[in-house]
């Protein structure tokens, strides 16, 4: 039995083949798709004489859809938008991290005034701004206004206060006489000279009425046995501190006020070893005491640093390590200073994490080496709380120059954090060591060295 042909149908009737071509031999062509010409280009506007090319003029110009879409703004809408963000931000925590902010700007108001203000105008505005911001507590927006207020204020008041405190006698026109002073440091200079910072008790020939409390001078030797703490006399030549080389540039005096030091200058001869240090009257205060025996440790160990490794080498390790710049090169200086890499040899946030770190980086090894001990204790807390003392010991050590003081400041922020198992990289820490910074040393705010960290 065969099968069905192509041409049969389901009845058993068979039909003649056709052919394809023959079928669609006479079908209409279908009609092509409407071919999309450009649109005609906006009418241009011609360049000046000289230029070739054209601009198109566009059909909104002259900010017709920006006045269109700033007229479809509601003001309501809006105010409510900004009213909702700002309430949200301020549930989050932000107003927090905008307190030393509000700090700083009064700060940098009261450095730019050019007049000293009394004490009694910032304590009356701070005592005022106080009973505002309390009494407005029902109303959160004149609260916010009022707290606002109250920082500006509390940041004008710690730079008031603080200048109030320093009160350095500052020297008024250059004069030479013979002093007798404590010396404070002794620091070797690359040019051979020895740079002393001395704490003045009288002065002679002639006597100065208003003579600066410390006084900054550079001799070419000094005898041996010459240690801080030691009584020195020498004939000098005192002079102001030294003012901003151009106009609206950095003020070096500004910087001497708050450094207590009231005057630079050179002995015309050698300084003369009155009694050393251990020899010396014990009329000095018990901080300057401390002070002197904390400066020679820094001496000792920069003198075993530079006699160990030696050269520009050894000066450069000593300046890492306690804070000794004054015997490197000036070349090295200046390659230093044209590469952007001077700020390494001061210590500060760099140097001060690098201690913290390895230190506790070390103690977490060290007590991982013991499993059941660390099971039971929070190793973590003893590495910070170690950590801590490290890092104070090495701002004793450095100096407690004002870079390694505030960076010790918001490293030991975040470390007492750990001690209290909170998070130590937050930014609500880092507000709290720009406030503590700003509050201990409100004139830093103004230098290069704060804005920076």
């Amino acid at each position: 039995m065969a099968g069905r042909g192509r041409g049969t149908e389901e009845g058993g009737e068979t039909t003649a083949g056709v052919s394809e071509r023959l079928m669609f031999a006479h079908a209409e062509p279908q009609e092509a798709p409407p071919i999309q010409l450009p649109q005609p280009r906006a009418p241009a506007e011609h360049l000046p004489d000289g230029h070739g090319a054209v601009l198109p003029v566009s059909p909104t110009a002259g900010g017709g859809r920006i006045r269109k879409q700033l007229g479809s703004v509601s003001l309501p809408a809006l105010r409510r938008s900004v009213a909702v963000a700002a309430s949200t931000e301020i549930d989050r925590g932000v107003g927090f991290l905008l307190v030393p902010v509000f700090l700083a700007a009064g700060v940098i108001y009261y450095f730019s005034l050019s007049t000293e203000p009394d004490l009694y105008r910032p304590l009356a505005a701070v005592a005022l701004m106080a009973v505002c911001a309390a009494v407005s507590r029902s109303w959160q927006k004149t609260h916010l206004v009022f707290m606002a207020s109250l920082f500006c204020a509390l940041g004008f008041l710690s730079a008031k206060v603080e200048t109030w405190r320093m009160a350095t006698p500052m020297l008024g026109s250059e004069i030479q006489t013979r002093l007798t002073g404590r010396l404070v440091t002794a620091e070797a200079m690359a040019n051979g000279r020895v740079r002393l910072t001395i704490d003045l008790m009288s002065t002679e020939h002639p006597t100065l009425r208003y003579a600066p409390d410390r006084v900054r001078l550079s001799a070419r030797r000094i005898p041996s046995g010459m240690t801080a703490g030691s009584m020195l006399t020498g004939y000098a030549k005192l002079l102001p501190p030294t003012g901003p080389v151009r106009p609206d540039s950095y003020d070096f005096s500004f910087d001497s006020y708050f450094s207590g030091i009231g005057g630079s200058g050179f002995f015309l001869g050698d300084p003369k070893l009155l009694a050393p240090a251990s020899t010396a009257p014990t009329g000095a205060p018990f901080g300057a005491r401390i002070a002197s025996a904390v400066e020679n440790a820094r001496e000792g160990i920069a003198d075993h640093i530079r006699s160990s490794i030696g050269g520009s080498e050894g000066e450069i390790a000593a300046a890492l390590i306690v804070g000794v710049r004054a015997g490197i090169p000036e070349a090295i200086n200046e390659s230093m200073r044209r590469t952007g890499i001077y700020h390494i040899i001061s210590i500060s946030g760099l140097h001060m994490a690098l201690v913290a770190g390895t230190i506790m980086f070390l103690l977490r090894g060290a007590f991982a080496l013991f499993p059941d001990f660390s099971s039971r204790r929070p190793v973590k807390k003893y590495a910070a709380a170690i950590a801590l003392a490290s890092i104070a010991a090495y701002l004793v050590i450095s100096g407690i120059v004002v870079a390694a003081e505030r960076s010790f400041i918001m490293l030991a922020v975040m470390l007492v954090a750990v001690l209290f198992d909170r998070a130590a990289l937050t930014m609500r820490n880092l507000a709290i060591s720009a406030i503590a910074v700003i509050l201990v040393s409100p004139h830093e705010v103004v230098g290069p060295s704060f804005q920076m960290s």
